[in-house]
């Protein structure tokens, strides 16, 4: 009775204030990771089958009250009274996510946050052995609205393709203008963030000047370079629709000088060395989220604009052409993240 009455008084006093300043800018309470991972806590609980026949179809309210540093309590169930039910919500609860706290006029205050939570009734497996019977025949592929709750594992695969722009520092920079070319990134991130792939990059810059080399042949005008190598990424400061990616790359580089007039032409004349590189990427989700299958599993497939800063020391076996290479580009990053966790809606 005391707890109701406290929530009462905290809705009338939130009520008053929003009637006294109708010119407030007011935001939140908000989950920082959405309103899944409130949920998924609750749905995670391993409830006993008399539990499970009691919650089915019934609706559950939960009353958070949210801190002015966004951190939630839950203060009262609604909708049921057994105590080992309560018991279990209430342990769940203590690992709901933080929140964006209810702020006016940039103010940050403790605020109410109302979730109704619903166990839904489980299918017999005759019941569902006949509907996925059906479901060979009549394929519906499920949109994220069809979903109670999906949870991205932190698992994925991206493929990335480029335009890129870059320019040659130091010596090689006296004989090669600055110029273009493209990258293809392959790469899987695991649980944690971490992950690597293959990389590969070619760029064409026109020559200045002709290189110091013993060879009369005409050098190309715009010698092409080709990156071929390795590289180790680590995902961080995610958030909704956005992300940063840094990127340890260590490639094997070609630089052809000279034209090969045949195919067994043993003239030409082709640099050869290594290229270790920084890459730093800004990923911005374009569309919704999009689940799937991949190879037998769940998957969500995201569609991002990838913007990206390099630098590269360059090292051939010619000093003139050795230096560093500094590159910018825009690039589609096509990415498959894997599923940890689902429900679908009955």
């Amino acid at each position: 009775m005391f707890k109701s009455a406290i929530i009462a008084l905290g809705l009338c006093l939130a009520a008053l204030q929003g009637y006294g300043q109708t010119e407030s800018i007011v935001s939140g309470p908000e989950p920082i990771e959405g309103i899944g991972k409130v949920a998924l806590p609750f749905y995670k609980i391993n409830f006993s089958k008399e539990q499970k026949e009691l919650l089915q179809e019934k609706e559950i309210e939960l009353i958070f009250l949210i801190s002015a540093d966004g951190t939630p309590v839950l203060e009262d169930v609604n909708g049921i009274d057994d105590a080992a039910i309560l018991d279990s919500l209430r342990h769940a609860a203590t690992q709901v996510s933080m929140f964006y706290p209810r702020t006016v006029d940039g103010v940050k205050e403790s605020s109410l946050y109302f979730l109704q939570f619903q166990l839904p009734k489980y299918e017999t497996k005759e019941a569902s052995m006949q509907r996925q019977g059906i479901f060979r025949t009549k394929y519906k592929e499920p949109v994220y609205e069809d979903f109670e709750y999906i949870h991205k594992s932190g698992q994925r695969l991206d493929v990335l393709m480029g335009a890129t722009a870059n320019a040659f520092l130091g010596k090689p920079g006296a004989y090669l203008h600055p110029g273009g070319g493209m990258k293809v990134d392959l790469m899987y991130t695991g649980k944690k963030g971490i992950g690597g792939g293959m990389v590969m990059s070619f760029y064409g810059n026109e020559l200045k000047q002709d290189y110091p080399i013993s060879s009369s042949r005409e050098q190309n005008s715009a010698p092409p370079t080709l990156l071929l190598g390795l590289a180790a990424n680590k995902a961080f400061a995610a958030k909704e629709r956005t992300e940063f990616m840094a990127q340890v790359e260590l490639a094997y580089a070609v630089q052809n000088v000279t034209p090969k007039l045949e195919h067994g032409d043993e003239d030409w004349v082709q640099l050869e060395g290594f290229s270790p590189g920084i890459v730093l990427s800004y990923l911005v989700q374009l569309g919704k989220d999009k689940p799937g299958i991949n190879y037998g599993t769940p998957s969500i497939t995201n569609h991002y604009l990838n913007i990206h800063a390099a630098v590269r020391p360059v090292f051939f076996n010619l000093k003139e052409a050795t230096g560093f290479m500094v590159e910018v580009g825009v690039s589609y990053r096509l990415s498959s993240h894997f599923v940890d966790e689902y429900r679908l809606k009955p």
